[in-house]
């Protein structure tokens, strides 16, 4: 790997990068992926990826944001260029392919092999910017997060010290790399831990077989994988005896899933709370003991995202940016080193997120207990506010994660004449289970203040999803108040 990377940063100096330029890839998961980030921290430069699942708006507005000098293109993502060729030309970005067929004029491996010598490592003071990476955008164009080296480094070494990994575990990322998660899939550079990710493109099935086959002790899951994952176990002919600890985070975790999990898989959990700005994580952590405390006696602590990292600060504070008192419900800000430099090319939205004494907002609405656990109740975007009275979507699906019939369920607010917003409730049935609205509400009922029962039930086969795995809850209410307006029409 540092020979290869090492390759990677002669490369770019030969074909005319200087340091702090952007080198851009375009890739499937590849070993290629990780050859040139390794590169790029080895030669100075910025290191940006592009999701092949980008759509041609986005990655042209990906392109024309950080206007990268380089771009590496794996065979398999080939046939995105077409589309994005006036748009090299005009910013003078340099291609070069690799992988069987790309077809391109300069080949990753015949550049390689005319490389006689790679260049010393350069130094860095820690205030410099390594990796851009853009967040989802579900809503609006994706937006570029600037990282330091200092935060990159920081991350990775408190991941491995909370996660509790050591050279002798085999931990396994499914994640996609072409954003922030690559940080931690950079772990061994801490640890000496042996990473696994899967080639080409995630699945389910691919994914428990590799546990088996490479005997994996870790792995790390959003929310969405992970149920899926569980239903695949249940249902096939898996080996997964080996995991001793399954990580996860990245989205809203009903209690429902953690015990199943738990059940199911019979190993450790650890749930982590992160971010994009945050250098991809991670800020807190509910610990393996936390969880078979929730398990066993103390089940409300299975909501909490667990106490804060020993590289971050966190604060709850009201509209008016005063600090609130334990207990209370406000805006999570947060300061440490792994925090981001900005947004590239937004000042405005730059200074409204990152204090001058280093503060940031995150825009997620919590509270800290006394015990120093952090309970996350939504993002601002998500709060509903429904005849005056604030309700967060993520208490309301964890109530409807518990009825029976529910396999998966998002909840938002739609505009509304009489409340404002309505509480809508978009759920996927368990197989073969008889779903009916009207049960789902009362069971709500039972458990939920009034306010806080869904006004509607809507019965799908599949949740709109970002490439980040996370479910998309802007689409689900463009879409309901399109099906609303369409029935007010006839």
């Amino acid at each position: 790997m540092e020979q290869r990377a090492g390759k990677h940063a002669a490369l770019f100096k030969q074909l005319g990068l200087a340091r702090g330029d952007v080198a851009a890839i375009l890739s499937q998961e590849r070993i290629e992926v990780y050859e040139h980030w390794f590169g790029c921290m080895l030669s100075g430069n910025v290191r940006v990826g592009i999701n092949w699942r980008y759509s041609e708006r986005e990655m042209i507005h990906l392109l024309n944001d950080c206007r990268p000098k380089l771009l590496l293109v794996d065979a398999n993502c080939i046939e995105k260029l077409p589309a994005l060729a006036d748009t090299l030309k005009e910013i003078g970005c340099q291609l070069v392919g690799f992988g069987e067929g790309h077809g391109q004029a300069l080949d990753l491996e015949t550049l390689f092999a005319q490389i006689t010598e790679t260049p010393e490592p350069v130094h860095y003071d820690g205030d410099e910017v390594v990796l851009y990476t853009y967040t989802s955008g579900t809503t609006g164009l994706p937006k570029c997060v600037m990282l330091t080296e200092i935060g990159v480094r920081t991350a990775i070494l408190n991941t491995t010290l909370a996660f509790g990994i050591s050279p002798d575990d085999i931990w396994y990322r499914p994640n996609q790399s072409s954003w922030v998660v690559l940080v931690g899939n950079s772990a061994g550079l801490a640890s000496g831990v042996t990473m696994v990710i899967p080639d080409g493109v995630f699945s389910t099935d691919g994914f428990l077989r590799d546990i088996e086959v490479h005997k994996v002790t870790v792995a790390l899951l959003v929310p969405t994988s992970l149920g899926r994952m569980l239903e695949e176990a249940r249902g096939g002919d898996y080996d997964l005896s080996t995991i001793r600890l399954m990580i996860y985070g990245g989205g809203p975790v009903v209690p429902q899933l953690i015990r199943e999990t738990m059940d199911t898989l019979q190993c450790d959990m650890l749930q982590t709370y992160g971010m994009t700005e945050a250098t991809g994580g991670w800020i807190s952590f509910l610990t393996p003991e936390d969880h078979r405390i929730g398990q066993r006696d103390k089940p409300e602590l299975l909501t909490s995202a667990g106490r804060v990292g020993l590289h971050f600060e966190v604060a709850i504070r009201d509209d008016d940016d005063v600090v609130l008192e334990t207990g209370e419900i406000g805006t999570v800000w947060l300061r440490g080193d792994s925090v981001m430099k900005g947004y590239l090319h937004m000042p405005e939205e730059t200074a409204e997120a990152l204090h001058p004494d280093g503060w940031m907002c995150t825009n997620d609405v919590g509270c800290l207990d006394a015990e120093g656990y952090l309970y996350l109740k939504d993002r601002k975007k998500f709060l509903i506010i429904t005849g005056g009275v604030n309700v967060y979507a993520s208490a309301v699906e964890a109530v409807l994660a518990e009825h029976p019939a529910v396999k998966s369920v998002a909840v938002v607010g739609v505009p509304d004449r009489d409340w404002g917003e309505a509480i809508q409730a978009v759920v996927i049935g368990e197989d073969g289970a008889a779903l009916n609205a009207q049960d789902m509400i009362e069971f709500c009922r039972t458990r939920l203040a009034r306010m806080e029962v869904p006004k509607r039930m809507w019965f799908v086969d599949e949740l709109p999803m970002t490439f980040t795995g996370k479910i998309n809850k802007p689409k689900i209410k463009e879409m309901l108040v399109e099906k609303i307006a369409a029935e007010s029409t006839t």
